[in-house]
């Protein structure tokens, strides 16, 4: 028998015992009074444990509830880390579609970059010298990935080697105002000083010398050199 069934039949029993009593007038009035009371505290204790179990029942099914909310939400947070991953992987498979075509065009630049400079050695190689000079003016333009103080250097070099003194001198201050930190702006300064001598601007040529002769190196020593020559 459960316990639902102890407690609904705890309130027949109680009639009965109430009942016996009246049934037995042989029995003297003090021990009707204990018996009166004897029930009277069991049925104070039976609701008393009445209350405690309904209580407990009254908890359990809290805790049930707690737990069926904390669980919904459990199930909440999986479902919106389910889609962030989602977010994730799709971001994830455009960056790498986006980097192949980055990685293949860049090769394919590269690869027509690296023509161009074949290209134009080859027109150097044959003499052409205009030719060279346009092929790499082109890269330039172009935003190449070769360097572009070297592109520059080169310009001016062969402006210089075929007599087209001021175009050269316009490539080697290109150069020296663009590109400071280049590894050939020593260089670019003492060879625009020697273009500004024999295009005879003798002040102009005497002030780069002496910037680049303050410096250590080996152009900063030919400048000194230069100067002490001129000096004479």
């Amino acid at each position: 028998m459960n316990m639902r069934s102890i407690l609904r039949s705890v309130p027949l029993f109680l009639c009965l015992a109430l009942q016996v009593p009246q049934s037995l007038g042989a029995q003297s009035s003090g021990e009707f009074k204990n018996l009166q009371k004897s029930i009277v505290e069991m049925q104070m204790e039976m609701q008393e444990y009445q209350d405690e179990l309904q209580e407990q029942f009254a908890g359990q099914r809290q805790l049930v509830e707690q737990a069926k909310i904390r669980v919904d939400e459990i199930t909440e947070i999986n479902r919106q880390l389910q889609v962030k991953v989602e977010e994730l992987e799709t971001r994830q498979r455009l960056d790498e579609e986006k980097i192949l075509k980055l990685q293949k065009a860049g090769a394919e630049t590269q690869f027509e970059e690296l023509s161009g400079i074949i290209s134009a050695l080859i027109l150097a190689q044959l003499g052409d010298s205009e030719g060279f000079e346009e092929k790499l003016l082109d890269l330039l333009n172009e935003g190449s990935n070769l360097p572009a103080d070297q592109l520059i250097l080169l310009l001016a070099e062969s402006h210089k080697r075929r007599g087209a003194l001021e175009e050269s001198l316009g490539f080697y201050g290109l150069l020296i105002s663009d590109h400071p930190s280049s590894i050939f702006l020593d260089r670019s300064i003492f060879e625009a000083s020697e273009l500004l001598g024999q295009l005879d601007q003798k002040d102009q040529q005497l002030a780069l010398l002496e910037s680049l002769s303050e410096g250590e190196g080996d152009y900063a020593e030919k400048a000194r050199g230069r100067l002490k020559s001129l000096s004479n």
